[in-house]
């Protein structure tokens, strides 16, 4: 990335910030399409700012300490700065609400933003509730997930009671999603062995506003998930000493995944694009092929065994709920007008709105010079045309529509990988500018939009 080039991305950063400012319109959603938008609201850019301030300088901070110290610092240290700050940004951006900390237990406790935590207050025998799951009465986002939300909240309630439950478990939401940033370092390793470059992809995915806007909804925790699945995927394809590890790892992951969120079962489009890449880029050899299905066969397995001893000890019908929640969904869509033609355009908006914009235009340039990157690295570059090719898939199919910001978290990844590489070229006063631009926006998203309602 050229100087130039930053100053383009500055522009674009400005602009769009400026236009939250003022509360331009469709900068918060088209209303007139989709008569869905997040409302304006007004919590003071100032206050806001020097609440999210710390944490951001401890960022900077971290960006700027690995750029100049050898190597003698281990990279958990570096890690651990960036799950406290982002982490930070969550919990400082509620305390710098006027409405108070209370704010964590109103959204975890309303049936509107959530209802997880009401209707686990109503289980009363666990092994009965969990066989009739598929039959249970339940409210708002409750109706399109499986059990596993309802039950951690259960245990949250069972354990310290309702009030402190509700609060206690929401913050427990944002922290779990603060470990994504040491998901991401890992993740973002696919794309490139230099750590310099990784905890760039470290830094940036902890300044998504999507990551602080939506706490504490379990949307946070997804992308963990997500980035497991497909991580455990491509090294099991590429490391044969560890092969049951990975294969096994991936299979326990996809059951958590699939009993907290239906939606995560789209990032299966990912394997299927990478394991045609990696068949081509073994010439379809029998041995790529039967290492493929091996893989695919063993993961599929262990998450199918998981939910057969679920069913064993819990009575669990895993099927049925799945048939439940997907006629909700349908239903949700057309009770909401998400039309699929607007959402196929609208949705890849709201999506970028959560990476906070400025994703967008140094990806264009990043994807300018693939050619380039090709040769000097064709597995990133594959890597990239595959991540995006997966999320233009799960748009297209609209299966997820509306509240891509939130819905969509799972595949911010895929976006903030190829960002970092181009990110970490610049020269450092145009990197921490960029970064310091993105925090604005995480700023002035945070503060002039709502994007939870208890």
């Amino acid at each position: 990335m050229t100087a130039r080039q930053a100053g383009v991305i500055l522009a674009v950063g400005l602009a769009f910030g400026l236009g939250v400012i003022y509360e331009w319109g469709p900068l918060n959603g088209f209303f007139s399409l989709t008569k869905w938008e997040w409302p304006w609201q007004d919590l003071g850019t100032i206050q806001m700012g020097l609440a999210l301030l710390a944490p951001f300088l401890l960022i900077v901070g971290v960006a700027w300490s690995v750029d100049r110290t050898a190597s003698r610092v281990p990279m958990w240290f570096w890690l651990a700065a960036l799950v406290i700050a982002n982490f930070c940004f969550q919990l400082f951006s509620v305390l710098a609400d006027p409405r108070g900390p209370e704010r964590i237990m109103q959204i975890v406790s309303s049936v509107d933003a959530t209802a997880y935590f009401t209707d686990a207050l109503n289980i009363h025998d666990l092994r009965d509730w969990m066989s009739h799951f598929p039959q249970a009465n339940l409210t708002g986002h409750s109706k399109f997930h499986p059990a596993g939300p309802i039950l951690f909240y259960w245990a949250f309630a069972t354990l310290f009671g309702r009030d402190a439950g509700a609060f206690l478990g929401g913050a427990a939401v944002g922290l779990l999603a603060s470990f994504g940033v040491v998901v991401m370092y890992h993740f973002a390793g696919l794309w490139t062995t230099d750590r310099r470059v990784r905890l760039v992809a470290s830094a940036f995915y902890a300044l998504l506003p999507g990551l602080t806007v939506f706490f504490p909804e379990f949307d946070q925790i997804y992308p963990l998930c997500s980035m497991l699945i497909m991580l455990m995927f491509v090294k099991a394809l590429n490391t044969s000493s560890r092969w049951y590890a990975y294969t096994l790892t991936m299979g326990v992951i996809v059951f958590i995944a699939t009993f907290f969120a239906y939606n995560l079962l789209t990032i299966g489009v990912f394997p299927v694009y990478y394991g045609t890449y990696w068949l081509w880029r073994e010439h379809g050899s029998w041995g790529a092929i039967r290492n493929v299905l091996r893989t695919s066969a063993l993961a599929l397995t262990a998450a199918i065994s998981l939910y057969f001893l679920l069913w064993a000890v819990a009575g669990y019908n895993a099927p049925a709920a799945f048939g439940h929640s997907l006629a909700n969904l349908r239903g949700g869509n057309e009770l909401l007008g998400r039309s699929y033609k607007v959402s196929v355009l609208v949705d890849l908006y709201d999506f970028m709105l959560g990476a906070g914009i400025i994703a967008v235009p140094i990806l264009w340039f990043h994807l300018r010079k693939l050619g380039d990157e090709f040769k000097a690295n064709p597995s990133g570059a594959a890597l990239t045309l595959i991540g995006l090719a997966t999320i233009l898939t799960v748009d297209l199919s609209g299966l997820l529509r509306g509240e891509t910001a939130r819905i969509w978290l799972f595949l911010q990844p895929l976006l903030v990988a190829p960002v970092a590489v181009e990110l970490a070229r610049v020269r450092w006063p145009w990197r921490v500018s960029v970064l310091t631009l993105q925090w604005w926006i995480l700023v002035l998203i945070k503060a002039k939009m709502s994007f939870i309602e208890p």
